[in-house]
């Protein structure tokens, strides 16, 4: 056996380093023997030093420049970080053998790495062809298409993949992924929990089989799955402790919740950018961190977005301002309910109206009048990211409005990737979507955002006059329901509250307690919270508060709007929670009639109720610490004169010309702004933040 037969001998045993003393014998006695270098070259790469690898098979290319070598030259370059030059390499190797399956898989490979899955979808399709048992080339095929919204073939080709290869643990992987996107979540969670069997040390697996049973909210059965793969270490650990954390909070398990933050605020200081930043958003911690999580999740997001597209120009001065509203949420959902008016009301005079969905049709009557409500309406479902930029880009917009931001099922890739000349984010996510998300405005008003808080905001913020909120004034509402309908008492003062268990916090609900038990015969009567409830009379209980006084009220399908809003005029007061206030659900308080009694804080999640009742002329309404929330509480619940003053005041405003539920007058302003955001942009002017006369 001759001495590079040895080494190759060897090399294949795995023994690299004498592996490596016999290539370098040989290469002693022949400096040029091409094999010698190409496969000692391949041996340091898989010792860890790509460089000299990549020295040793470029020489050993020029030599001989098969497509072997080729190969394995552009995939030490790719470990460099060299992609064009990697590019290059592996398309030599296609051209010297146009069937050489390891170079079609590794370009494939390299180009769906480099978020470019349109081009990387031929040459996948290449590798299986050419090798119909590469798993991997099938696996990667499938993520591809899945990147470019082409779900049914993609769970086509990842289930032949599982199907030829069952102990693929990355295309079942990818088809749980797929399913999920589909909307198939019964079977995507078939997919996860299988793959936690095959690969219980998976711990991608058992996180994303945590979250999407968070998202079905089965928060007990999510809870361990995100503990399994924080247990075995997954890579995204800043993102497992974030949905633990906004789980917890769910369940109103504030000692968990309090125990966890600091190992998230320690990961997102460690630059993890794993974690959604709506749960950072939600904590009770210093503002700076929430930007932090937002600038993290927009570099993020912007590497798998790719460049941006060409600089766009606005249309010609003169004509209506084009706007585009992006959002997943044209059905029947709550941003649909505060926009529909808006669609309607816009002065086309002043701007013509696209609303772009990427979200699923319901068929509801609401998705209907929002079709109708539009100038045009553009389904995206289907197209990547890319895809959806260029087709808003080809529907002429001016300025595009992403209504999602980073909250369920937002998908912030696209504005990343610049197809409007301006470019605003509102509504949907209560804080800045941070440097380099593509955005140039937020649109905010003085109560939401004063200007000693725009500095944690990354987008120049625009305040609109009276409240930033966008309001239906024509919503119904349903006939007058009875106290005994919802099993309230008859009698006593009803404290209500319809936040999201998430929002409720000790020192909020131990308030609550406290006013129970200095009103006799009241009752506190929240939004059904789930497995929540027992944490919640509990500490009633614990406070020496009867834990029946709590009253759960049914969460009521958006069908059902009309009278989820009569419902409200059987309580007294909507009282708030902090730091995360009512946004939605203020507005449909307000609406309905019954006061709203909030505490605002520092940061806009924190001010939005403050924001509807400045706006409404019931500033008395707004209190700012603890102590002055619960002494205000008591007060109305002790004087009802007063507190029905306050009730025919609401009334009075609710209906006022110009206020927050005179949808036609707030479209004027929105007007305003859009007008004044292009004007800069024709002036070549960087955004820049101002108020709204």
């Amino acid at each position: 056996m001759t001495p590079l037969h040895q080494a190759v001998a060897r090399h294949q045993a795995g023994a690299l380093d004498q592996a490596a003393d016999l290539y370098a014998q040989v290469l002693a006695a022949e400096p040029h023997q091409p094999d010698a270098l190409h496969l000692l070259g391949v041996l340091r790469g898989q010792q860890g030093d790509p460089a000299t690898g990549e020295g040793l098979v470029a020489r050993a290319a020029a030599l001989r420049p098969d497509a072997e070598i080729l190969t394995n030259l552009g995939r030490l370059r790719a470990a460099l970080g060299r992609m064009p030059a990697a590019e290059a390499a592996f398309r030599a190797a296609l051209a010297r053998d146009d069937c050489h399956a390891g170079a079609a898989f590794a370009l494939g490979t390299l180009l769906l790495n480099l978020n470019r899955p349109g081009d990387a979808v031929a040459s996948l399709e290449r590798a299986v062809a050419l090798d119909p048992a590469h798993g991997a080339a099938r696996a990667n095929q499938g993520v591809a298409l899945h990147r470019l919204g082409r779900l049914v073939e993609a769970e086509g080709v990842l289930r032949a993949a599982v199907q030829a290869d069952p102990a693929q643990a990355i295309a079942r992987f990818n088809l749980a992924s797929v399913l999920e996107d589909q909307g198939r979540l019964d079977a995507a969670e078939t997919e996860y929990r299988a793959l936690t069997v095959q690969r219980p040390d998976m711990a991608d697996a058992w996180l994303n089989l945590g979250t999407l049973l968070q998202r079905r909210h089965r928060d007990v059965e999510a809870r361990p799955c995100l503990w399994a793969a924080l247990d075995r270490g997954t890579s995204r650990r800043a993102g497992a402790l974030a949905h633990l954390v906004h789980l917890d909070a769910r369940l109103c398990r504030w000692a968990d919740v309090a125990a966890r933050t600091p190992d998230l605020l320690a990961a997102l200081q460690a630059g993890d950018d794993s974690a959604p930043p709506f749960a950072v958003l939600c904590l009770d911690v210093d503002e700076a961190w929430h930007q932090r999580a937002a600038r993290l999740h927009a570099a993020a997001v912007a590497r798998t977005a790719g460049p941006p597209l060409p600089p766009a120009s606005l249309g010609p001065a003169g004509r209506p301002l084009r706007v585009g509203y992006l959002s997943a949420d044209w059905h029947q959902h709550p941003t649909a309910y505060l926009m529909a008016g808006v669609l309607e009301r816009h002065d086309r005079a002043a701007v013509t109206v696209t609303a772009f969905s990427y979200g699923p049709d319901d068929g509801s009557a609401m998705r209907g009048r929002l079709r109708a409500g539009a100038d045009r309406f553009v389904d995206l479902r289907g197209l990547d990211d890319r895809a959806a930029a260029q087709a808003i880009r080809a529907a002429g917009v001016d300025i595009l409005v992403d209504l999602k931001g980073y909250t369920e099922g937002g998908r912030p890739g696209i504005a990343q990737l610049r197809p409007a000349p301006v470019q605003v984010q509102y509504l949907g996510y209560p804080g800045t979507l941070g440097r380099g998300a593509g955005i140039d405005y937020v649109l905010a008003d003085a109560a939401v955002l004063p200007p000693e808080r725009a500095h944690f905001w990354d987008e120049a913020v625009v305040r609109l006059p009276g409240c930033y909120q966008a309001n239906d004034g024509a919503r119904p509402i349903g006939p007058p329901t009875s106290r005994a309908d919802w099993g309230l008492p008859a009698e006593g003062v009803v404290f209500a509250c319809f936040n999201a268990a998430y929002k409720l916090t000790p020192e909020v609900v131990a308030c609550w307690a406290r006013l129970l038990a200095q009103v006799p015969g009241s009752v506190l009567w929240l939004l059904d919270p789930g497995p929540a409830v027992i944490a919640l009379q509990a500490t009633l209980a614990s406070q020496g508060v009867d834990p029946g006084r709590l009253v759960v009220a049914p969460a009521l399908p958006k069908a059902r709007m009309a009278d989820h809003l009569a419902r409200h005029a059987c309580a007294d007061l909507f009282l708030d929670t902090h730091p995360v206030n009512a946004h939605t659900t203020a507005a449909d308080a307000l609406y309905a009639g019954l006061p709203v009694l909030t505490r605002a804080g520092g940061p806009f999640i924190s001010r939005v109720a403050a924001s509807l009742l400045m706006a409404l002329g019931l500033p008395e309404l707004v209190t700012y610490d603890l102590p002055a929330y619960e002494a205000a509480a008591l007060e109305l619940a002790r004087d009802p004169v007063r507190l029905g003053d306050v009730r025919a005041r609401l009334a009075t405003a609710r209906a006022l010309p110009g206020g927050p539920f005179d949808t036609g007058a707030f479209c004027r302003r929105l007007e305003r702004a859009y007008a004044q955001m292009a004007a800069r942009a024709r002036d070549r002017l960087p955004p820049l933040g101002f108020d709204v006369a």
